[in-house]
């Protein structure tokens, strides 16, 4: 499974149209639970324009630096690289294992039962980074779920 989601500029506008998150820079927020995350700015490629798909980037997601990278040229929804043009579809890439954990953890909060923060018996002053962890997991399973709840 891949390791990040892309999520379409598009469906970014709406969501902030409806006043559900907030977007600034490259930092995602989400307005009712107060969390934010970071997303990488990138493309997916959509069809081409002119010439052939030697590259092999036909459905595949770049991201701007990668484009950059590859001495490609990126303007709104087109990407030239050398003599080939594709069209492309703007937006972001998500940690997608963020959004497998939020997943699990709202269909175990809709079963009635509370996720296991900590192993029975465990000593937290014991695991002093588990706890950081934890808080970075927690975060990314917000997104996680906010994404699957309104993609």
């Amino acid at each position: 499974m891949a390791d990040y989601l892309f999520v379409p500029q598009s469906v970014l506008d709406r969501w902030s149209e409806q006043g559900r998150i907030e977007v600034n820079g490259n930092v995602l927020t989400i307005l009712g639970e107060h969390k934010s995350f970071a997303l990488t700015p990138a493309v997916r490629f959509i069809k081409m324009e002119a010439g052939d798909d030697n590259a092999g980037l036909l459905a595949k997601v770049k991201t701007t630096d990668a484009l950059k990278q590859m001495g490609a040229e990126h303007y709104r929804e087109s990407v030239i690289l050398g003599e080939n043009a594709y069209q492309v579809q703007q937006g972001f890439l998500a940690d997608a294992n963020a959004l497998r954990r939020a997943a699990a953890a709202s269909q175990a909060q809709q079963a009635g039962s509370a996720p296991a923060t900590k192993a029975a018996g465990a000593n937290p002053a014991s695991d002093p980074q588990g706890t950081k962890d934890e808080k970075k997991g927690e975060e990314q399973d917000m997104l996680e779920q906010f994404l699957l709840e309104n993609l």
